[in-house]
């Protein structure tokens, strides 16, 4: 049980509740369902693959800065009880926030491929796979947000490709 008149104890829960919730905060602002979405395809060869770094951008870090700014003014009020420790609250909150959604966005390997389908050359960056080869037959799956599930033929049946690290291939 906090102890309200002891101002200490209130201003180091205000501090972790400032903290916890841009943490949590950063990381609740995109949904990820695909549940029930209608997609299309389009099938391809590989005809080219070239190692690159791809920024992930997840997140919506401005998002995540505005709702950590309003937490954090709240638990500026909370602790304070005055406009300046709201503004402060709010400072700590967006940067917080937005300095999580920025780390849960770093860059990682990639690949471009470029693809020979019916409607012509394709190239598409995704994230580094060990199964994307020259030669490999693939599915190019349309979402809705105007990018592409890439699915590759493993042995007669198309699987998702599987996020992997360069080094964890056998070439």
């Amino acid at each position: 049980m906090i102890n309200l008149k002891n101002k200490n104890a209130l201003k180091g829960t205000a501090l972790a509740v400032i903290l916890g919730a841009s943490i949590l905060a950063s990381g609740c602002t995109n949904p990820t369902s695909t549940a029930g979405r209608v997609s299309y395809f389009t099938e391809g060869v590989i005809t080219d693959v070239e190692y690159i770094t791809l920024d992930l951008n997840k997140y919506d870090t401005t998002k995540s800065a505005a709702v950590g700014a309003g937490i954090g003014a709240a638990a500026g009020q909370i602790w304070g009880k005055d406009t300046k420790s709201t503004l402060i609250g709010a400072g700590i909150g967006a940067l917080l926030s937005a300095g999580a959604s920025a780390m849960m966005d770093r860059t990682s390997d990639g690949a471009r491929l470029t693809i020979n389908t019916n409607q012509g050359l394709v190239l598409v960056d995704q994230p580094f796979s060990c199964n994307y080869q020259r030669g490999a037959k693939v599915r190019l799956i349309n979402q809705s947000d105007n990018t592409v599930q890439i699915q590759v033929l493993v042995n007669g049946t198309y699987r998702t490709a599987e996020t992997n690290s360069p080094k964890e291939c056998s070439l």
